[in-house]
């Protein structure tokens, strides 16, 4: 039974989004645009040079020689401190399909792997799309800092939630200075998660944004519409990786 509930996760998702898509006949919303893959990768404390300089020699000319484009990769600088995060773009499923298949018949690939693996203690991952109106990301994402933010949100809220989000949430967050990438919604991985990426230039900037933001009426508004809807809400702080001086 567990294994069943899990399976239908995505479809249940797709089915609560707002109808801002194409549906076929039978209601369902059907996936369009592209897809982000996002890794976390767990990094063992005395190989962290080590793998950067892996992934900078090795490891990004043959990600991007699959068809890959990459987002971002940064490093946590508040939450698991060895973990670092990397985003990709690719057009759809299939094209990430393609990819797998071609790194998987690389040797070259197979002897960077070889290589990696000892240098990490685990790897997780997960697929997103753009929710609606999101904001999508820029390839090679500028912003000095990123706070990646999760919203856990139950799954009979989530279509009202997307909706806050659209019409009233993300406007309101843009006319008080911030800048969200987003949302994102789960289209394999953890349905309850909807993802944000809020860049910054400084954390001083972030400071003075929410202090000025914490004192107006938006702010109660806005977050009592999230605790109406939120399970919880996750944050890290994440800076550029060796990776993103390529």
């Amino acid at each position: 039974m567990q294994r069943s509930i899990l399976f239908l996760a995505p479809l249940l998702l797709f089915l609560c989004l707002p109808a801002t898509k194409p549906q076929g006949a039978n209601g369902m919303t059907a996936p369009q645009g592209k897809v982000y893959g996002e890794w976390r990768i767990r990094v063992r404390p005395d190989k962290g040079a080590q793998y950067d300089e892996l992934i900078r020699s090795q490891g990004l000319p043959l990600f991007k020689a699959a068809g890959g484009r990459m987002v971002g990769w940064w490093k946590t600088q508040i939450g698991d401190l060895y973990e670092q995060l990397t985003i990709w773009e690719y057009d759809n499923m299939a094209a990430f399909q393609r990819a797998v298949e071609q790194l998987g018949s690389d040797q070259k690939f197979a002897e960077f792997a070889a290589q990696r693996d000892p240098l990490l203690s685990g790897e997780e991952s997960r697929f997103l799309r753009l929710g609606p109106q999101a904001i999508a990301p820029k390839l090679h994402e500028p912003a000095p800092f990123v706070i990646h933010e999760i919203h856990r949100v139950r799954l009979a809220d989530l279509s009202s939630y997307l909706e806050y989000m659209q019409t009233k949430g993300l406007p309101m967050l843009h006319q008080h200075g911030f800048s969200p990438v987003g949302p994102l919604v789960v289209d394999v991985g953890d349905s309850s998660e909807v993802t944000y990426l809020f860049r910054f230039e400084s954390l001083a900037e972030r400071e003075r944004l929410i202090a000025e933001f914490s004192q107006k009426r938006a702010y109660q508004d806005y977050s009592r519409e999230l605790a109406a809807r939120c399970q919880q809400v996750v944050t890290r702080l994440l800076v550029p990786a060796a990776a993103m001086r390529e």
